[in-house]
């Protein structure tokens, strides 16, 4: 059986297009010109985020890039998040998303129970359930790590350290 020749035409002609474009590119990246006339390669397409949360709510495995260098800062659960991650997060979510900051100083312990404290008062403000996500930041990510125990032990379900 012989197929359509209209049908056979239009595959033709889609594929003779497609090769054309492809070889008038010559296979290199994009440009642009400058308003010079000269030619310049266009920005680099931005790169994908990978969400925090799956489609269900649950924590994605977190990306190579942030689980900290620092062993001694590992978390049990090992719930980790890029900055850029975090900000997508809180972004979507606004105030359904528990933010703390662990600030370094003299006293380790008063700076964690601090930032738990932080979290008990942004969850009771807006009414929030223990399984609101809640990240946890710190330039000592040793003491972040500190802080994602405590809260976890406090039945907080998804506590992620914000590795920077």
């Amino acid at each position: 059986m012989n197929p359509d020749p209209s049908r056979r035409t239009l595959v033709l002609a889609g594929a003779f297009t497609l090769a054309t474009v492809l070889s008038a590119c010559g296979g290199t990246a994009p440009e642009a010109t400058a308003g010079d006339g000269r030619a310049r390669p266009l920005a680099a397409a931005p790169s994908v985020i990978p969400p925090l949360l799956d489609d269900d709510g649950h924590l994605n495995p977190a990306p190579p890039s942030a689980r900290p260098a620092d062993t001694g800062a590992h978390t049990r659960h090992g719930h980790y998040a890029t900055a850029a991650q975090a900000a997508q997060l809180e972004q979507a979510l606004g105030d359904r998303v528990i933010s703390v900051e662990v600030s370094p100083g003299p006293d380790a312990a008063a700076a964690v129970e601090l930032a738990a404290q932080m979290a008990y008062g942004q969850q009771a403000v807006h009414d929030l359930p223990a399984d609101t996500p809640v990240l946890v930041r710190s330039s000592d990510l040793r003491l972040g790590a500190a802080a994602v125990h405590q809260l976890e032990a406090a039945g907080y379900t998804r506590v992620v350290l914000v590795n920077p």
